[in-house]
């Protein structure tokens, strides 16, 4: 019953892996995901530094005095 069951699962492998659906797919995967993780993570750091740089601009315009 093993044996069927590899021969079974090779052959699922083999078919579903000469698929070009299934590889444009698994390709499109393959190059998106990446992106869309990199371009999560930039997006994230131009909002703070955003929000630096305008901090940094509020700071200048009215500057703490002490006495």
């Amino acid at each position: 019953m093993e044996i069927l069951n590899q021969e079974l699962a090779q052959e699922l492998i083999r078919i579903t892996w000469r698929n070009p659906a299934f590889m444009a797919i698994a390709i499109a995967l393959i190059w998106l995901i990446p992106q869309l993780l990199i371009r999560n993570i930039m997006s994230k750091k131009y909002e703070k530094r955003k929000v630096e740089k305008q901090q940094i601009k509020i700071q200048k315009l009215y500057p703490k005095t002490f006495k």
